[in-house]
């Protein structure tokens, strides 16, 4: 499956064949047969693995427990890390998920779902810090910049967009750009670089 997921974003698909998926995982063409009726059941395998993992870390991700006494820029920090983390590591992870998609459209549909409630998590964590901004339609202001990090985020990771300013940026100045840009519309200060504690480990 982590053979199929990195060819499905290299090359896609339609064109890997299960003879690449073994090729690449160095097993015969019959055991990845063994364990999967056909390169669509793999498929289907990879969506649920995918949306598997999304759920349970989206879900501490959000969870209030969790994240007391964490301010809106740790949890902006967070959101925004784990992102570049997951997109460093695991480039293909929803893109091979997807590809099922093409046989399924509802499976879109439900990873669009799981989406939704991550955000509308996130939003609702910022929310209850609304006391820290000063933007005069604070809930709104929160909205608006998990949509615009989140945007940022996928024009620098997508290789279709055409090149940004931020494209040349390390993994830390991106993240920093971006916290900058939160804080400033949602007129809160700007924490000190050594106050982020997600920036510690960040070395590219």
């Amino acid at each position: 499956m982590d053979s199929a997921e990195i060819l499905f974003f290299e090359k896609g698909a339609d064109s890997t064949s299960v003879a690449d998926i073994a090729s690449h995982a160095g097993c015969s063409v019959g055991s990845v047969y063994h364990h999967f009726r056909d390169k669509k059941a793999l498929l289907y395998a990879l969506h649920d693995r995918m949306t598997a993992q999304y759920k349970k870390s989206a879900g501490r991700a959000v969870d209030p427990a969790r994240r007391e006494g964490e301010s809106i820029t740790d949890i902006l920090a967070t959101y925004i890390k784990s992102a570049i983390e997951l997109k460093r590591t695991r480039p293909g992870f929803k893109r091979a998920g997807l590809e099922a998609a093409h046989y399924d459209a509802s499976l879109r549909e439900d990873f669009a779902d799981l989406q939704a409630d991550y955000y509308q998590g996130l939003h609702r964590l910022l929310s209850q810090r609304s006391a820290e901004v000063r933007h005069p339609d604070p809930d709104f202001a929160c909205g608006f910049v998990l949509d615009q990090i989140t945007a940022m985020m996928r024009s620098r990771g997508d290789p279709l967009f055409r090149k940004t300013q931020v494209s040349p940026c390390s993994d830390r100045q991106f993240m920093i750009e971006l916290i900058r840009s939160a804080c400033a519309y949602l007129q809160i200060p700007m924490p000190d670089e050594t106050e982020i504690p997600q920036l510690k480990t960040m070395t590219k």
